[in-house]
């Protein structure tokens, strides 16, 4: 009977967790250019749509990040384009 109570628990925290719906990211055009993001380079290269929409979404020109939350805030960004 605890099996079953457990069970039905998990299952209904999953429930809610799964009710959150994921924002919508932008379609990828594949030969669009890319570049190098000052100070993320180790990121490696993002295309240009990507660094506008994170840039969109920080509120942060990509070639004047300056604090380490921006820089961190950016880093978060592109990665989750990835």
């Amino acid at each position: 009977m605890k099996t079953i109570l457990t069970a039905l628990a998990a299952l209904a925290l999953g429930a809610t967790a799964q009710a959150t719906p994921v924002p919508p990211r932008p379609v990828v055009a594949y030969d669009e250019m890319m570049v190098l993001t000052p100070g993320l380079e180790f990121l490696g290269y993002s295309r240009i749509s990507t660094i506008e929409a994170c840039e969109a979404e920080t509120k942060t020109d990509h070639t004047a990040l300056l604090t380490d939350s921006d820089f961190e805030d950016f880093e978060r960004c592109l990665i989750s384009y990835n």
